[in-house]
């Protein structure tokens, strides 16, 4: 068997495997955006592969070789592998974004694809007009291909893991920093993997190696995610809490608070279940911008129905809950909830050591003291 033949079988087999792993995307019960770019990304990586797998037999003759074949596959390949690495920037950037609107993911994912549709337009002009500037005597690639099809995806490809890597050592929540460098890192190991085709052989299949690899550490970690994230609000649940009750940690003035959202049998009971859900999603935003105000470690999760737990250092237990507040009346105005009513929470705290075995009396503690804030409202 020829190169070529092998660099085309490998091609294949790669995106047999990445079309189980669709398949078993497809299956998940979870709404989540990032799931949906998740799809995107796999779908493009196994056309790219396809194709990359067709560029190969018409290299190596097994399909008929001449200009126009020659031109196709390159072609496809020049516009595929820029719409791989858009996909995995629109993967990396959003995913690492919460905080982004539909609009605002619309416009920016509008604004990306302008390169791919520049060059979708000029490369079959160039061509038309001189096959021979793309192409030498032998219908092999001229340097200029490989730098038109490499300057689009390498500039997606660096943004992402510069903005990535960046907006997760700025995190303060640390239980969230692995999931932002996780997502960056996807990106340096394809261009590694890709430099390093180049460098050896373009038939040696270490790209799609690679990527199948990374595709798959990827979405190991988000069905990691997905068993230990509340699927309402995004945030941590009891499962993820359970682990990090058990992770070892120097504590000093850790207190864990108690947010329980007030009134919410009345808010499901008066405007429906769904506006009900809004309130639970609202009170989660405004938890996770106080969580940004803070020093060291902070763990946040749903803890059940309307309580919310956070876990987090200070040295002022009080100035925290004023904060939750605060961040609370800002997401209201921010956001509006088509019903009338006010949604407001009720806050406890206690002092923990740090140790498993304190937690429950800790808990109930600030269960206590969060049940009087209540009765004072």
């Amino acid at each position: 068997m020829s190169v070529y033949g092998f660099y085309a079988e490998v091609n294949i087999g790669c995106a047999l495997i990445l079309m189980l792993l669709l398949y078993s995307i497809r299956s998940l019960p979870t709404p989540q955006l990032k799931y949906s770019l998740f799809k995107n990304l796999v779908r493009w990586h196994i056309v790219y592969f396809l194709s990359d797998a067709l560029w190969s037999l018409v290299s190596d003759g097994i399909l008929p070789k001449n200009i126009y074949t020659v031109l196709l596959v390159n072609y496809l390949n020049s516009i595929l592998l820029p719409i791989v690495a858009y996909s995995c920037f629109v993967f990396s950037e959003i995913t690492t974004r919460t905080e982004m609107t539909r609009e605002q993911i619309e416009w920016f994912q509008t604004k990306l694809r302008i390169p791919i549709l520049i060059e979708m337009i000029l490369l079959p002009i160039s061509y038309w007009q001189n096959p021979g500037f793309w192409l030498d005597e032998n219908l092999e690639p001229r340097g200029l291909y490989y730098f038109v099809l490499l300057i689009i995806p390498a500039s997606y490809f660096i943004m992402a893991t510069v903005r990535g890597v960046l907006r997760g050592f700025a995190l303060k929540d640390r239980q969230n920093q692995r999931t932002y460098l996780v997502v960056a890192c996807y990106t340096p190991g394809v261009v590694f993997a890709g430099v390093a085709q180049l460098f050896f052989s373009m038939t040696t299949p270490i790209f799609c190696f690679w990527c199948t690899f990374i595709i798959l550490f990827v979405y190991l970690h988000l069905q990691n995610q997905l068993i230990s994230t509340d699927s309402l609000t995004m945030l941590n649940n009891r499962n993820r809490l359970n682990h990090f009750l058990h992770q070892q940690r120097e504590v000093k003035n850790t207190y864990v608070f108690m947010v329980d959202v007030d009134h919410f049998k009345q808010i499901n009971d008066t405007c429906g279940h769904s506006v009900g859900d809004k309130a639970l999603v609202l009170v989660a935003q405004a938890l996770k911008k106080s969580c940004e105000h803070l020093n060291g470690s902070v763990f946040l999760c749903r803890y059940g129905g309307d309580e919310f737990l956070l876990l987090a250092p200070t040295e002022k237990p009080s100035a925290v809950v004023e904060q939750i507040r605060e961040c609370l009346r800002d997401e209201v105005v921010k956001r509006e909830v088509s019903c009338s009513f006010t949604i407001a929470v009720s806050v406890g705290y206690a002092l923990w050591n740090g140790s498993p075995d304190t937690f429950k009396d800790c808990l109930v503690e600030a269960d206590k003291k969060m049940y009087e804030d209540k009765r004072l409202a």
